[in-house]
């Protein structure tokens, strides 16, 4: 009998993999983890957030969809909009979410004055009840939703001085150790309303080196990374440790002429200038995997996108329309500002292009600061603009912020095009935005306000034995349903 009862014992269980994941950053640090201030937007600090945080809305695959907000609507002329909030959601301390929390963080982000304050100042918040409140505008507000998806919200008891360094939101992670110049590690939040994440830890290092962080990902230190270059994708592609993908971001590559010189004013010289390069070469050669060729002025992930006719490369032709508008290709040199050098090789190919037409160029490379300044001085004659984010997800954020005459950031002015962006901007029906900002969308392309020559793309890598992992194009990667199978 002694036999048969181990014959019949239980075997003993097989160790599950533990579910800790280790994400190498391309950032060097991360100053603090507050999302309403002057560092909300930028990268690393973003990514963070997205873990401790949510809005009232997320943009996924081209569409906002339910977050803490469940319901919403808006008058005709979008002045104000009914929200209504998801019931039973606690923030990581145990409080509740109510209403008093997205008014609270929607005046903290004004207050602190930081890069998303603009989005929010000419708005108002009546609250009707804990889980209901009415946002409010003079001007319509018909892009409101990706200005949501941009709000964080959080409790509004716990909001200070020091909430960078002790943040609390309703997220799937809670903050575990953070160090600016190391990282951050987060556990899963147990009480998450989607229910708990499959991870019990994620730790963010901060690995800007771009081969460093290739190497720890081959050698297993880190588990998952973003942002690689085009070079590194053959190798890491071969090694069958390791899966490789990329997504199509909400950024571009713009390069604006400045219709205020007389070299760019007639839009027959910028059309043929934009023909004279062949951008399907350029991007094939330099940016196969981190590039697409774009086929409007905004990225082909946004709300508003639209196709345009793609201008096609004839150099032979730009050639003839050059000499018919009387360009002066001994006295006229092209100066093509830059403040960092990241896509220097695109600016490099564009001047060989048009060296072969007889057209002189020039890289104006500047130092961040100054480069900047005179970008927002117009002192260009053409500058690259790299890239341009639509954080928001809207065209809004793009087009009505970028091309209006009142914007004056092209030099290019168009009163059609301005009532377009203004309609746009200003009235509650999503279809009819949508044709807006499509006639918006071929007037920028067809008067060549400037060249648009490419989507970036992001190049993500990570470790065969993570499942679940959801490519974002949003930079708010959603690691909730990430595990290790082995």
């Amino acid at each position: 009998m002694a036999l048969a009862a181990g014959l019949f014992a239980a075997a003993p269980a097989l160790a599950q993999p533990a579910q800790d994941l280790v994400i190498g950053m391309p950032v060097a640090s991360v100053a603090n983890l507050d999302p309403h201030g002057a560092t909300t937007n930028v990268q690393g600090i973003l990514q963070v957030n997205a873990q401790i945080f949510e809005p009232l809305v997320n943009f996924v695959d081209g569409e906002y969809v339910p977050a803490l907000a469940t319901e919403w609507s808006a008058n005709e002329d979008a002045t104000r909009w009914t929200i209504k909030l998801r019931e039973g959601v606690s923030f990581s301390d145990g409080s509740s979410l109510d209403a008093e929390d997205v008014r609270a963080s929607m005046q903290r982000v004004v207050e602190l004055a930081g890069p998303l304050a603009g989005l929010f100042k000419p708005l108002s918040i009546e609250i009707v009840s804990p889980s209901e409140l009415v946002i409010s505008s003079e001007v319509g507000q018909g892009a409101l939703l990706g200005k949501l998806f941009m709000l964080a919200i959080a409790p509004s008891e716990k909001l200070g001085d020091d909430f960078g360094l002790n943040p609390v939101g309703t997220g799937p992670f809670v903050v575990d150790a953070f160090d600016p110049s190391q990282g951050v590690t987060l556990k899963a939040n147990p009480g998450y309303w989607r229910g708990a994440p499959k991870l019990d830890s994620v730790t963010f290092r901060m690995i800007p080196e771009q081969a460093a962080r290739t190497t720890a990902l081959e050698t297993g230190e880190i588990q998952l990374t973003w942002t690689l270059p085009d070079d590194q994708v053959a190798t890491l592609s071969e090694n069958p440790d390791l899966v490789v993908d990329t997504v199509t971001t909400m950024a571009n590559i713009v390069l604006w002429f400045n219709s205020d010189r007389p070299a760019f004013a007639d839009v027959e010289v910028r059309r043929a200038l934009w023909s004279a390069i062949d951008f399907d070469t350029i991007i094939e050669a330099l940016y196969p995997n981190t590039g697409s060729k774009m086929e409007g002025p905004l990225p082909a992930t946004v709300f508003g996108a639209s196709k345009q006719t793609p201008y096609v490369y004839d150099a032979d032709a730009a050639r003839a329309v050059l000499e018919a508008k009387g360009w002066d290709f001994d006295g006229t040199t092209v100066g093509v500002l830059m403040n960092n050098t990241t896509y220097k090789p695109l600016v490099d190919a564009l001047l060989a292009d048009w060296a072969r037409i007889g057209v002189k160029g020039e890289v104006d490379l500047q130092e961040p600061a100054v480069g900047t300044k005179r970008l927002l001085d117009l002192d260009w004659d053409i500058a690259i603009v790299q890239p341009v984010i639509t954080n928001t997800g809207d065209a809004d954020y793009n087009l009505g912020r970028l091309y209006t005459c009142a914007a004056n950031r092209t030099t290019y002015c168009d009163e059609t095009l301005d009532a377009l962006l203004t309609e746009a901007g200003a009235i509650s029906d999503q279809a009819r935005r949508a044709e807006l900002y499509a006639e918006a969308g071929k007037i920028i392309w067809d008067n060549a306000v400037g060249m648009f020559p490419m989507d970036v793309k992001q190049v993500w890598a990570w470790s065969a034995a993570l499942e679940g992992v959801r490519l974002d194009a949003v930079y708010k990667p959603d690691l909730t349903q990430i595990h290790f199978t082995k």
